[in-house]
């Protein structure tokens, strides 16, 4: 081995404190999701799946770089999660790959495998789009084809392939217009560079540290354990501080909505205890009416019960066909138990399951050919890359975007099975059927932007309205008949609405009661989803 040259075991180190920078750099790259939406996990899912690559090679003596690299892109493509954590896991693959069976990385041999990276990421994504991870990687990935190579050591092209990877970065907001409106570089992108970082500078680590984001994800307001009482009332004074009371308000309880007109200030908010917001109200001055207290524990409880009953009465018995779908919330779990699916993989937005949670659930369903609804567009491709390392079975992919699509799908899968329509013909309903439906997904603005000429402030309502940001306000009725209107419901007839965690069924009825007279020709529908971070989510067909 030449003196520069990498073997297998410093190879390890390298990706050791690529892990190790990554991780903390998590809540940094987070807080470059584009959408000011509460599920910005880019940084957990780069890390999870690499953490899990890791695994692979901890306790590996080997010194052949080859063994150890083709280990971790083993590891990368299992743990995936997310679209730039599957897309690091293919460059990982290339990498791979591009080794060939080298004992050692020489400067020549570098620049070798990361163009073979490149090239497996992109045969990877059916539709490549620059001014993200994948133009990171090319960019950092070709500048190393120049020059002399057999006269630049080792390091020196670790150096020139971060410095190229951090201008790529620099320049992703002129690629990609939405990157330059919310005034961010790509989150992926910027994963990829604080991981080669890391390969770069640390040499000398042996271990990963555990890691635990700091402030990655707002947890979901409420737990399954403890959802305590949905409180509205109303303060009456002349001398009331609306601005006073929406903050006291928010330092004792969750899902607080505070909005005044003349001398009376209305409240929405879940506590814990709800004596403790009333005692507030009272010792302001303000004089109370129209007190409503509601235990929300006892509601789901309720409707845990009548939504296990609902599952049970799904079809289990094996058939050709399989279906298999990322779901989150107990509700909505019975819905798609109720409509014959066969596995369950927990998951949504922030909290993205990995490739080989869902070949897991394939690999245990009773059909040979499988049906995945992935219900995430950050999901799909760990979806996709999933049914392909399945052995043994046939596993397509219907890519829904979100779970209201899936249920669209989930009914066209009855159909077909009642018609005993082929493996094939099946896959097509539900890909028609998911297309057909209109969504509305309803959530908290984490962070202040202007987005799509929309001024949206912290804590605003916001309405995604088929994956676009249409609306915001601090209004959360005004936000949902806005959504609605934009979604242009004409020759629509039904409109389903999907109540989260946290949400009573008193809220869901006062929204459908506003919604009926605002949008004409509809008819209205609530059931509980239970979903966390989104408190509605609305579909139309």
């Amino acid at each position: 081995m030449a003196p520069s040259d990498c073997g297998g075991q410093a190879l390890k180190r390298r990706f050791g404190a690529g892990v190790d920078n990554l991780s903390r750099n998590v809540d940094r790259i987070n807080q470059l999701n584009v959408f000011p939406v509460p599920d910005g996990d880019t940084g957990i899912n780069l890390y999870h799946t690499v953490r899990r690559a890791y695994r692979e090679i901890e306790r590996c003596d080997s010194d052949d770089v080859s063994v150890i690299a083709g280990r971790f892109a083993y590891g990368a493509l299992m743990g995936a999660r997310g679209n730039s954590g599957t897309i690091l896991s293919q460059l990982l693959k290339g990498f791979a790959d591009g080794l060939g069976e080298a004992s050692t990385i020489s400067a020549e041999r570098l620049a070798v495998a990361c163009n073979a990276a490149v090239a497996q990421s992109y045969t990877a994504v059916s539709a490549p789009t620059e001014g993200t991870i994948l133009t990171v990687a090319r960019e950092a990935a070709e500048d190393l084809q120049r020059g002399d190579r057999g006269s630049e050591s080792l390091r020196k092209m670790l150096e020139r392939l971060v410095a190229t990877a951090r201008a790529s970065l620099a320049n992703t907001p002129d690629l990609l217009p939405i990157l330059r409106e919310a005034d961010v570089v790509d989150a992926g992108g910027m994963g990829l560079l604080c991981f080669l970082e890391g390969m770069q500078n640390g040499t000398s680590r042996t271990q990963v540290t555990s890691f635990q984001p700091t402030a990655s994800l707002p947890a979901p307001a409420v737990h399954a354990e403890s959802y305590g009482y949905d409180v509205q009332f109303l303060m009456i004074g002349a001398d009331l501080d609306i601005d006073e009371a929406r903050r006291e308000l928010e330092q004792i309880g969750w899902s607080v909505i505070v909005a005044s007109a003349g001398d009376t200030i209305k409240v929405h908010i879940h506590a814990r205890n709800p004596a403790i917001p009333l005692d507030f109200a009272i010792k302001s001055g303000a004089a109370l009416d129209d007190v409503v207290v509601e235990n929300m524990e006892l509601q789901v409880q309720q409707r845990q019960s009548e939504g296990l009953a609902l599952a049970d009465r799904g079809d289990t018995e094996p058939s050709g066909v399989s279906v298999v779908a990322v779901v989150e919330g107990e509700g909505l779990r019975a819905v798609y138990q109720s409509l014959r699916c066969s596995a369950i993989v927990p998951g949504g937005g922030g909290h993205n399951p990995a490739a080989e949670d869902i070949v897991a659930a394939i690999n245990e369903t009773p059909s040979e050919r499988v049906i995945v609804l992935p219900n995430d567009s950050n999901i799909a491709l760990a979806a996709r890359q999933a049914a392909d390392l399945v052995a043994g079975k046939q596993a397509s992919v219907v890519a829904t975007e979100n779970v209201l699509q899936g249920i669209g799908a989930m009914l066209a899968f009855g159909d077909a099975l009642d018609a005993e329509a082929d493996f094939d013909a099946t896959a097509t309903k539900m890909r028609a059927a998911a297309d057909d439906i209109r969504s509305v997904e309803i959530t908290r603005a984490s962070r202040s932007t202007s987005f799509g000429g929309l001024q949206i402030n912290q804590n605003d309502f916001i309405a995604l309205v088929d994956g676009t940001i249409r609306a915001a306000s601090p209004d959360l009725d005004d936000v949902a008949v806005e959504a609605l209107a934009a979604l242009q419901t004409s020759g629509a007839e039904l409109a389903t609405i999907y109540y989260g965690a946290g949400v009573s069924a008193r809220e869901t009825d006062q929204l459908i009661r506003r919604l009926t007279k605002s949008i004409g020709g509809l008819e209205f529908e609530a059931v509980y989803g239970g979903q966390p971070l989104y408190p509605f989510l609305i579909s139309v067909e």
